[in-house]
């Protein structure tokens, strides 16, 4: 069974969403500078059994979200989702219309276990990261 692993929240400064959670910068665990994605990556663990929260702050205007956090300033950006087979997902919405891939990405994060691999996928107004974790 699938699980949420992490809530995306994309912002033009970390400071907002900070405020907005009522978090201190100690609260980050890990910080990551996605070089594929232009974006830094902000990863902090609320309680332990609750989702990680990633707060994505765009790097430049080259990012994958600089136009969200330029048009919302802060917001809900996706939902990640734990899944053991992200071919088995993925297979699964090349047959789905109303969904649209937006991009596939490996990348390690030390506070997710290390290599993980990401599918982006929109259905509607909602975004959903697909998470494998390569080396537990």
């Amino acid at each position: 069974m699938n699980n949420i692993h992490h809530i995306g929240i994309v912002s033009e400064n970390l400071d907002l969403v900070l405020n907005a959670f009522d978090l201190s910068q100690s609260k980050i665990i890990e910080i990551i500078d996605d070089e594929i994605q232009n974006n830094f990556l902000h990863f902090i663990r609320l309680n332990q059994r609750d989702p990680w929260l990633e707060i994505i702050i765009p790097k430049n205007n080259k990012s994958t979200v600089y136009n969200f956090s330029k048009k919302y300033k802060m917001g809900l950006h996706h939902i990640g989702i734990l899944c053991e087979n992200l071919s088995e997902i993925e297979s699964k919405f090349d047959r789905n219309i109303d969904a649209v891939k937006l991009g596939k990405y490996d990348i390690t994060v030390q506070s997710f276990g290390g290599k993980i691999s990401t599918l982006f996928i929109a259905n509607h107004n909602m975004i959903t990261e697909y998470v494998e974790i390569k080396n537990e």
